[in-house]
């Protein structure tokens, strides 16, 4: 929000909101509860996390990396099967190029998934030894994705809408700040809700544009339980940043 207006003297600033007070482009959190923000100074390599990026980013991408990885992985193995010779191989019975290399691949699948038919048996030293190397990574690979699975089942959810805006409307003997927050999810109780609410104003002073931050007090700040929706009001009373703003 921004405004040129004197803001009330009696409110109190929020300095421990954590954001700086230099003029920003956008909102600052957005609305799948991300912060809005690019970190620099540093090398890519050094901010990525790959466990966090898997475990926050949406299911159908989840999966698509997922597939690719096993697809890829065993083709990798297959083309080092293939460098190394299909002589040392046993049960291959395509006669074509493409179609022993299909027989490499599905076997080199069966191995990274420990299922292993048998009709297809590596018998040289050399397929033998990559052989259990793949079984290997297999089986850490399969802990990786079962531990990334589960982490992203266990991760908490709130579940929550919000109104898309907040209304300013009569209340009790003044105006209030109101807006609406309610659980969606059939079978998914939160209990013992507390709400905090910060109110930033982009503030014009000395020609300069600059943030303040200010923590709404709240006509009711927690709930019990939030089965429904909870309409969250902040009155406007002598207290508050936004009296006197229109």
């Amino acid at each position: 929000m921004s405004t040129r207006k004197k803001i009330n003297p009696v409110s109190k600033t929020n300095n421990d909101t954590g954001f700086g007070t230099s003029n920003y482009g956008g909102r600052f959190i957005n609305r799948d509860g991300t912060y809005n923000l690019r970190k620099d100074g540093v090398t890519f390599l050094n901010r990525f996390s790959l466990f966090h990026t898997m475990l926050n980013m949406p299911l159908w991408k989840f999966i698509t990396v997922i597939v690719l990885f096993f697809l890829t992985i065993n083709l990798l193995y297959t083309f080092l099967y293939w460098l190394i010779g299909i002589e040392g191989f046993t049960g291959i019975l395509a006669e074509s190029p493409w179609g022993r290399f299909k027989e490499l691949y599905f076997f080199s699948t069966e191995t990274f998934t420990t299922v292993g038919y048998g009709r297809v048996n590596p018998v040289g030293d050399g397929v033998n030894f990559l052989a259990a190397i793949e079984a290997m990574s297999g089986f850490l690979s399969f802990a990786v994705a079962t531990g990334l699975i589960y982490g992203r089942f266990a991760k908490p959810k709130s579940h929550l809408v919000f109104s898309d805006y907040a209304l300013i409307a009569p209340f009790q003997d003044k105006k209030a700040l109101m807006f609406r927050i309610a659980s969606y999810k059939d079978n998914h109780n939160l209990t013992d809700v507390e709400i905090k609410v910060n109110l930033a104003l982009q503030l014009q002073e000395n020609e300069k544009s600059s943030y303040k931050f200010y923590n709404l007090h709240l006509e009711r700040n927690r709930v019990d339980t939030l089965m429904m929706n909870w309409t969250v009001v902040h009155p406007i009373d002598d207290d508050s940043p936004l009296l006197g703003l229109s």
